[in-house]
């Protein structure tokens, strides 16, 4: 197998004794590189998860991945391999049957927003799908298409214009609007990487191909357990989704968020978070910061020495503070952020306070 880039598209060449096959070559699981992967007949083996793959027709031969891999046509030509290039959404006619598997949408962003203070940016998109809009419009149909999800899940953005990223040109971010709001958010730090810095160069009305919604990091159904949700950095965007959720549909059910931040300006979403708990008498919110900040925030009136909220990271004495008996025994459990701090509370939560793993979920953000 070999990984190769065409047009910002990354495809995986397979060779099956002298024949020749092309598979996309991001798996449809949470992105892994399936030519770094194992090839065992005509299957692929993706190296993350485990998803297998038919590499001649893309379909699923093993969970977790649910959605078929595109796959391309194959031509040799002397000691050349041809692949056929998929036609891109955007040349596809409206008034055409779409092509598109029922999970793929094109949205078209809509504003950029940037956190003072730190290396964040939210990108709030269209909800309808750009093409359908077109074909209503055409049609003069009323069939209108958008991406629902649930508060907390995650879809994979092909934003194009991508090349020579060592993780791909898609990348997968939690939806961190709620399925209540009239538009598709996420919230990402922007790194030195292709795919962020072409992200971050994106402008209104830019138009990106989305595929899901996928993930299970969902709030329970069982409302008479309460959530306790620990939060790390940017791992707070699925809470900003069930948070808004569950306070715009007045959800009985209790939460309590431990909120760790480096710094005040990293506490991105304090003052919506704040607008809720003022609406959600079943909200509470704890906030933390982890280091002591030298000057005065640019956009708070209040000084890290003024700081009346917790400090350091989150522990058993902490979590004991604002957690009753019954809460810490019965509770539900969601956490997110960086690898470390997700070992970190599984071994607080399993070892210190011998909760099971069943009443433990988990969601990671590798930072990339």
């Amino acid at each position: 197998m070999k990984e190769v880039q065409v047009d910002g598209e990354n495809i995986c060449v397979v060779n099956v004794e002298g024949k020749y096959f092309a598979i996309n070559n991001i798996c449809t699981h949470e992105g892994g590189p399936l030519a770094d992967g194992t090839l065992e007949g005509y299957e692929v083996e993706c190296p993350w998860h485990g998803s297998k793959f038919d590499v001649r027709t893309g379909e699923v031969k093993n969970p977790p991945a649910t959605e078929p891999e595109p796959t391309y046509e194959v031509k040799i030509a002397g000691t050349d391999i041809l692949l056929k290039k998929r036609t891109p959404a955007a040349e596809v006619s409206p008034l055409q049957p779409s092509s598109r598997p029922s999970s793929e949408y094109e949205l078209a962003l809509l504003e950029k927003r940037n956190f003072e203070g730190t290396d964040v940016i939210s990108f709030k998109f269209s909800k309808q799908d750009v093409q359908n809009q077109l074909q209503q419009q055409q049609e003069g149909n009323d069939k209108k298409r958008y991406l629902d999800y649930t508060a907390g899940q995650y879809a994979f953005f092909d934003i194009g214009g991508v090349y020579n990223d060592p993780r791909g040109p898609i990348r997968h971010f939690t939806l961190s609007s709620s399925p209540t709001e009239e538009f598709i958010m996420i919230t990402t730090r922007i790194r030195d990487t292709p795919y962020k810095k072409r992200l971050a160069s994106l402008e209104n009305g830019a138009r990106v191909k989305v595929r899901g919604p996928q993930g299970k990091f969902v709030l329970h159904e069982d409302y008479s357990k309460p959530a306790t949700f620990l939060s790390g950095g940017i791992g707070v965007t699925p809470f900003r989704s069930m948070i808004r959720y569950a306070t715009d549909k007045q959800l009985p059910l209790k939460i309590v968020m431990f909120d760790s931040n480096r710094n005040l300006a990293n506490i991105i979403f304090k003052k919506e978070f704040d607008q809720c708990t003022n609406m959600n008498k079943n909200l509470k919110i704890v906030y933390s910061i982890t280091e002591e900040e030298k000057e005065l925030s640019q956009t708070s009136s209040s000084s890290a020495n003024e700081w009346k909220g917790e400090r350091g990271r989150i522990d058993k004495a902490m979590l004991s503070r604002y957690l009753s008996a019954e809460d810490l025994s019965n509770s539900i459990y969601y956490t997110c952020g960086p690898p470390g701090m997700i070992k970190a509370m599984q071994t607080l939560l399993q070892d210190d306070l011998q909760i099971s793993k069943e009443r433990i979920k988990v969601e990671e953000f590798t930072g990339y």
